[in-house]
């Protein structure tokens, strides 16, 4: 078998993947410090990366032939912490279906005892003409290459806060160096890269005084995310209560284009 080409957020970030005999795939990261945000916090987001990655693996195997495929949506729900000690998460996946135009599978996160940890639903779009699926799906598994440090260190990651969101709120922008492995397939950015940094930035958007649990990221890609200079991902409060909040998070192309937009929910009294 041919070694691996791939270069990108998976192998940065821990991933690895093997076939099974019944042609399953199970995928596996470990629990490192990639999970812990500038503010020390446990990052739904470091998950996100192998969500969209597993659960669209799982769309893009059911794709007609000749086709390609592209996250449009992404859900992540986290329930709970991978345990103390804990050293590895995988994935189980329900593929939901495919209606003609996009392909929907749902799964769940596991810490290495079988707890579920977190739930995930990717939804894929077909697409025609995009790149040579079959050389692609020929790839073979790669070896981790796990990249030291924080997840903001890993993802290429600055993150300033502001005073100039709406009514003189609080708002955070969050740019990702133009890191070629952070690229996907077509060389933008990794829409599980996007994710990951949208949950960050959101998350940070709220008072250090408020003990932050991220619970939910729900994302929407609306075009692709070019990588060619820095990507900026500005989030903005949306509602900011004593007992949770809600923060938007974007990021635009160079003609001032909404690329992804991002929904962060986030638990924890002040």
């Amino acid at each position: 078998m041919r070694e691996s080409t791939h270069h990108g957020p998976e192998p940065r970030l821990g991933l690895t993947f093997s076939q099974n005999g019944d042609g399953t795939v199970s995928w596996h990261q470990p629990v490192a410090d990639q999970f812990v945000d500038p503010s020390g916090r446990f990052a739904t987001g470091a998950l996100a990366v192998l969500v969209d990655s597993g659960l669209g693996a799982e769309n893009h195997r059911r794709r007609p032939e000749g086709m390609w495929t592209v996250t449009t949506e992404l859900r992540l729900d986290l329930l709970a912490r991978p345990r103390e000690g804990s050293t590895g998460l995988g994935v189980r996946t329900d593929h939901l279906g495919d209606d003609g135009h996009c392909l929907t599978t749902r799964g769940d996160v596991l810490d290495d005892d079988g707890e579920v940890v977190a739930a995930g639903l990717v939804k894929s779009m077909e697409i025609a003409g995009v790149v040579d699926p079959d050389d692609y799906d020929d790839e073979p598994p790669w070896p981790s290459a796990l990249a030291p440090g924080t997840l903001a260190e890993v993802l290429c990651l600055t993150v300033d806060h502001h005073d100039d969101g709406p009514g003189d709120t609080r708002a955070v922008e969050a740019v990702i160096a133009p890191e070629p492995a952070l690229a996907n397939p077509l060389g933008n950015l990794h829409g599980g890269v996007f994710a990951a940094v949208a949950e960050v930035a959101g998350a940070a958007v709220f008072p250090h005084e408020r003990d932050v649990s991220s619970s939910s990221l729900d994302v929407r890609y609306v075009r692709q995310i070019p990588l060619v200079g820095p990507v900026t991902v500005r989030a903005e409060a949306l509602h900011d209560g004593r007992s949770w909040g809600i923060a938007q998070a974007v990021t635009r192309d160079a003609r001032g284009r909404v690329c992804a937009v991002a929904s962060v929910t986030v638990y924890g009294r002040r």
